[in-house]
């Protein structure tokens, strides 16, 4: 179709409102609520235009073009309008800042005096230069207001992580309550009173934190003016450089725009272009990057112990005592650690390192029971073949979505949005999980079932369908007969008994996942980390395949399928993660080289100990030599991020002290080891190599990925699958006389290499510590034990303190605790990892008691 804008003919798309079409072709229109992620508000109206053969003025943000549409946007009637507009919503501003006749003689002047309760001269204005204000103010040439000033005196509120609140610069655009609703799907802000009273707030002007925000910097990042202030920043001078490169902290791999004055961090925000977040993050990628490259527990020098202890040297002594050292171990005898918060790159010259220079297959790292690897290692065992490779985008299109063992806001946060977004498009989504999630409030059915019992919940669903009969004809998929006859002896008669679901909501259940094909099935490390974790997966597969739904395997680290293919070409025939740590506490391991995080050597110290770390940790007490590796925002590479999208990690700042990336440290050991191989100069050279070796990465090229082109790993085409046999045996762990509570164990994903995010990061600690056992109210109740109250939690083998946190979304008779492998068993709940399985990484759900202990004073 066609429209006319200021007598130009422009060619349009339809579902487009005039301000786009006027944005798409050089057109300015002022606007202070429009987002670009965000409907359409109609709320500053300095946007208003007129369109030919229609009386009054119409909000361009809101009026969608039509064939043969004139509009006209600069005539002088509107510009007075937007003028008396502006004026208006100024005079509640403090604007002297946006008026200000010496604007101009600035440089010169820039001293100035706190006016308000904070500075409002635009000069020190934390969003100076980010004002939108500003930009408006100098398109309309506003030189004077008309209407008398009012200050509304708010109260500034500092009393949250990360932001500060300050209303007094507020225009109600409402952009940040409409993003905190429309995209985060929180709802946790929404204006309050009306009329000249109207103010942004929270439920009885509660904090945010206790008001449930996640602090995912969304508002802060929509806000057109100084209101919501990013704390960290306000004291520091305007960037002078953005960069663009990837978030190391979870496995989706979110595009984040770093900030930089004079070459130091300044703040990371979500880029727009985003493959994978399209302008959006979690608390972790938006403020804790800075320090977690700034940290005080950063290895700068090379050390290496002499005398009892470690002294530092120049890197030439370092790498030449730890080459010749690690000559003196090969085969079983030495084990290697690698860290999957690194590239590529570094995962593949791990591998390399390990089975051509040390020859040993002993090699793993932290997170190799993620449930994608899981799932993988499960396929690839049972001969079937199976699709990884997604796009987070398509989730939102999903008509029926089951979700089991994850709680996304925690794990996954953009995922969790897709999910919001889906729900809102008249999507269904089932959650099965023991402890309430926020995503409950969008589900269709939120199925509270009793910890550990999935296995038979997804038996009964399995049954339940094919007992309903609308499957169709289930001669079409392989092995049916065997799985039917396997499912004759399950009694769904008992499945609330055992699983705390009703018949009725099995059957309700099975209709949804049959509504609309395919269902997509998201499962995490709840499904997965139980001794019986593969029954769970391949009941999981079964019904899935029954749906025709697509499974979508969750991952921990921001690297984790690039291991995924990476190990698949090495091979895994050598020591697992947890029989490393067996075989270090038997002391059958003579050496041990540690790059990603371990449980702390407490008796059992090897022989020679290498640590290849960013941050000092617990081990450093028994290291022979510590290698200072590089940050992700010290080095570049590639990653691949949960969807087998591959994007390009760029170098932002240069290393700390003497810090180097782990590719380099491994390359020139290698070759003082006499491995020629391993000759490399930079990263490309080390890709190229990749690109022959491993089919998953033949299509990956630095040029292209610069670009912006769109790569993913390459995947088998030919699928294979079919239904299997489940044998049922009920496996969950029964409370005892003296230990009335069920200790549930989760792997704590907030952390990086082996620094701690909530013991380094104030703000973060205070929203979630790893030191938390949370317990049920009732139960706190009857045992007496107060919020974050110290507390003491025994099995009738381990014992260890944490901080009561009282959560009525942990089920009754359960407490819940998180643990970091690198974190002293003496202070943590990694102190129970003598109950897991030493073969595989699996957790039994631990009988304890928990007893109170003194009342903290602080949340240090």
């Amino acid at each position: 179709m066609k429209v006319i804008i200021n007598k130009k003919i422009i060619e349009v798309e339809a579902h487009k409102t005039i301000l786009e079409v006027a944005r798409e072709n050089g057109l300015f229109i002022p606007s202070l609520c429009d987002h670009s992620r965000l409907e359409p508000f109609g709320g500053c109206r300095l946007c208003i235009v007129e369109i030919k053969g229609r009386k009054g003025y119409f909000p361009s943000c809101s009026t969608y073009v039509e064939d043969g549409l004139e509009v006209r946007t600069e005539t002088p009637k509107i510009k007075m309008l937007r003028r008396e507009i502006l004026e208006l919503i100024l005079s509640e501003h403090p604007h002297s800042c946006l008026i200000c006749t010496e604007k101009e003689h600035c440089d010169e002047y820039k001293s100035t005096i706190r006016k308000v309760g904070e500075v409002t001269g635009c000069v020190l204005c934390s969003n100076n230069s980010r004002c939108e204000l500003q930009d408006v103010v100098e398109a309309l040439k506003i030189k004077r207001i008309s209407f008398p000033a009012l200050y509304r005196n708010f109260e500034i509120r500092k009393d949250d992580p990360f932001f500060d609140r300050n209303y007094n610069l507020c225009i109600l655009c409402g952009r940040c309550v409409r993003i905190c609703q429309e995209v985060r799907g929180a709802s946790t802000i929404s204006f309050a009173f009306r009329g000249s009273r109207a103010v942004v707030g929270t439920v009885l002007d509660r904090t945010l934190l206790e008001s449930g925000c996640q602090f995912c910097g969304a508002c802060v990042d929509v806000c057109p003016t100084g209101t919501l202030a990013e704390r960290a920043v306000k004291p520091e001078s305007l960037p002078d450089e953005s960069l663009r490169t990837i978030c190391p902290l979870c496995s989706l791999g979110c595009e984040l725009k770093v900030e930089l004055n004079e070459g130091r961090i300044l703040r990371s925000v979500p880029s727009e272009q985003g493959a994978a977040n399209r302008g959006q993050a979690c608390v972790k990628g938006r403020f804790t990057l800075r320090d977690v490259v700034y940290s005080q527990q950063r290895i700068k020098r090379p050390l290496i112990r002499k005398k009892g202890e470690l002294e530092e040297v120049d890197w030439e002594e370092a790498l030449s005592y730890a080459a010749e050292e690690l000559k003196k171990y090969k085969g079983t005898e030495i084990a290697v650690i690698s860290s999957l918060q690194g590239t590529n790159e570094e995962i593949y010259l791990f591998h390399k390192f390990a089975h051509e220079a040390l020859k040993t297959k002993n090699l793993d790292n932290s997170a190799h029971f993620s449930p994608l690897i899981s799932y993988c290692d499960w396929i690839q065992e049972k001969g079937f073949s199976s699709e990884v490779n997604f796009k987070v985008e398509d989730i939102s299109e999903a008509k029926t979505i089951f979700l089991i063992g994850s709680d996304l806001t925690v794990s996954n946060p953009i995922i969790g949005l897709e999910v919001i977004k889906a729900v809102r498009n008249g999507g269904n989504l089932v959650i099965i999980n023991p402890q309430e999630i926020r995503l409950g409030r969008y589900a269709s059915f939120w199925v509270k079932i009793k910890p550990g019992t999935d296995f038979f919940l997804l038996l009964s669903l399995a049954k339940t369908l094919i007992e309903e009969g609308e499957l169709g004809d289930l001669s079409r998929i392989e092995g049916f007969e065997s799985l039917n006859k396997s499912l004759d002896k399950i009694d769904v008669s008992r499945v609330f008994e055992i699983t705390g679901v009703s018949e009725n909501d099995l059957k309700d259940i099975s209709k949804l996942l049959l509504e609309e094909k395919p269902p997509v099935f998201i499962f995490g490390l709840g499904l997965t980390q139980h001794p019986w974790g593969e029954e769970n997966i391949a009941a999981l597969w079964n019904l899935a395949l029954l749906c025709e739904a697509q499974l979508i395997p969750l991952g921990l680290e921001n690297n984790i399928r690039g291991e995924l293919e990476i190990r698949r070409h090495f091979g895994t025939s050598g020591l697992s993660f947890n029989q490393i740590i067996q075989a270090a506490r038997d002391n059958s391991l003579k050496a041990l080289y540690l790059a990603g995080p371990f449980p702390y050597l407490v008796k059992e110290k090897p022989e020679f100990l290498v640590i290849q770390d960013s941050y000092s940790c617990e081990n450093m007490n028994h290291a022979d030599v510590v290698l200072p590796g590089a940050t992700f925002a010290e080095s570049e590479g590639t990653v691949t991020n949960l969807e087998g999208r591959i994007q390009k990690l760029n170098k932002i700042i240069e290393p700390q002290g003497e810090a180097k990336p782990d590719w380099w440290i491994i390359a020139h050991i290698a070759q003082k080891m006499g491995y020629k191989s391993f000759n490399y100069r930079k990263p490309s050279q080390i890709l190229n190599e990749v690109k022959k070796a491993i089919p998953a990465f033949t299509d990956v090229s630095y040029p292209l990925l610069e670009k912006g082109e769109e790569i993913f790993c390459n995947e088998e085409t030919e699928k294979k699958s079919k239904l299997i046999p489940v044998e049922y045996k009920l496996s969950s762990s029964s409370r005892k006389k003296d230990f009335p509570l069920l200790l549930l164990v989760n792997y704590n994903l907030d952390y990086y290499k082996s620094l701690n995010l909530s013991k380094e990061i104030k703000g973060l600690r205070k929203i979630r510590d790893s030191r938390w056992i949370k317990i049920n109210p009732q139960d706190a109740a009857e045992l007496k034990i107060e919020d974050g109250e110290e507390v003491e939690v025994e099995s009738s083998s381990q014992r260890v303190r944490g901080i009561a946190r009282i959560e009525d979304t942990i089920p009754h008779g359960i407490i819940d605790g998180s643990f970091l492998w690198s974190e002293n068993p003496e202070f943590s709940i990694a102190r129970f990892l003598s109950e897991f399985n030493p073969e595989s990484f699996s957790l039994k759900m631990i009988p304890v008691r928990i007893r109170k202990g003194y009342k903290r004073k602080d949340n240090k």
